[in-house]
């Protein structure tokens, strides 16, 4: 009898450390799949003030010209180049998914870019007598972009790595008040990029995509918007951390602010003033980036980022919208400056896949 109690005993406490590692293990699981659990990390999700606690404008651009770099409103501190913008590599961005269909592939070309209105325009189009001063086909599929670096060599070798960099900066706050075009097969997207982006050993520090937002919901139920962060490349060792959130407003319906808040700690993500992501994902970078604001075309596939099916680009220009931007802001934060580091502090080898 005695035996068996202590049997009985033993085999209690193994049911009560089962039921308790359960609990934990269940409690754990539910943490890690908590997707507001980024609110309780204790990261400062306040919208920055201009000339508070150390916030200092850089520039202010609302694109009141003909054409870009005009106008562009400078804070006192800046002493970097006048003309920071141009547009994105003129070249091929995504080859057609069918090889009988060649003209489905997307292609970025500085004719799809207008200013005017106070506003830069990129405009989207099926065209089948195309021109221009670049190696585009006479027919197929042309969009673009604006962004504050240029690519040295072939731009259809756009991997960064050797860039000239008419403006980039490390850490601050970002943001573009922009209308997201409501079309199938597109996507627009306000992203920083480093060109050390693609360098593997460094987790994200010496480089990271910071994606302020991707427009690839337009098919869905509810209105959604995708933030993303990118380091180590984009081949085998390349790492990701992303988070889709939905949101109340409609984002395809007028003009919203998408802004970033990147300390020397982590990153918040704002869309229309509210904090919609936080991380720290990659240990997050600390070398100065480039700002791209760019419109991309499916590949004849239907598909986009973050997973999601964005139909198919009709060749009826008649139902493609243009993508808007009213404005680009960028601050930085005097007590965040210490912290910025060189690319050539960081060694390692570059991932081209």
């Amino acid at each position: 009898m005695k035996l068996n109690k202590k049997i009985m005993i033993i085999l209690a406490v193994i049911l009560v450390i089962a039921i308790v590692s359960s609990v934990l293990i269940t409690a754990a699981v539910k943490k890690k799949n908590d997707p507001n659990r980024w609110k309780k990390q204790g990261y400062d999700l306040s919208v920055p003030v201009l000339n508070e606690n150390g916030w200092y404008m850089v520039f202010e651009d609302d694109f009141n010209g003909t054409k870009l770099n005009e106008g562009i409103n400078f804070g006192e501190k800046y002493t970097g180049n006048k003309e920071i913008w141009t547009t994105s590599p003129h070249a091929i961005r995504w080859q057609s998914n069918d090889e009988n269909k060649p003209e489905q592939a997307c292609w970025w070309c500085p004719e799809m870019v207008e200013v005017k209105d106070s506003k830069a325009i990129i405009h989207s189009r099926y065209e089948e007598n195309h021109t221009c001063d670049g190696d585009c086909p006479a027919k197929g599929r042309f969009t673009s972009g604006i962004e504050t670096r240029l690519i040295s060599g072939d731009n259809n070798n756009n991997k960064g790595t050797s860039d000239t960099l008419l403006f980039a900066q490390a850490f601050g706050y970002f943001e573009c008040r922009v209308k997201i075009p409501k079309s199938q097969g597109l996507w627009s997207a306000f992203w920083l990029q480093s060109s050390n982006m693609r360098q593997v050993g460094n987790n994200g520090k010496d480089g990271t995509e910071i994606d302020v937002y991707e427009s690839a919901f337009l098919n869905n139920e509810t209105s959604r918007m995708g933030h993303a962060l990118l380091w180590d490349g984009y081949g085998k060792r390349a790492k990701v951390a992303d988070y889709i959130g939905n949101l109340s407003q409609d984002l395809y319906d007028g003009f919203h602010t998408y802004a970033l808040k990147w300390t020397p700690e982590y990153y918040v993500f704002y869309i229309d003033g509210v904090a919609t992501w936080a991380s720290d994902a990659g240990d997050v970078s600390r070398v100065k980036e480039f700002l791209r604001l760019t419109v991309e075309i499916d590949a004849g596939d239907g598909s986009g980022p973050h997973g999601q099916e964005i139909g198919q680009f009709s060749h009826n220009n008649d139902d493609n919208d243009d993508f808007e931007i009213d404005y680009v802001k960028v601050w930085q934060n005097e007590n965040y400056e210490k912290f910025i580091q060189d690319d050539s502090e960081f060694k390692g080898s570059f991932d081209l896949a």
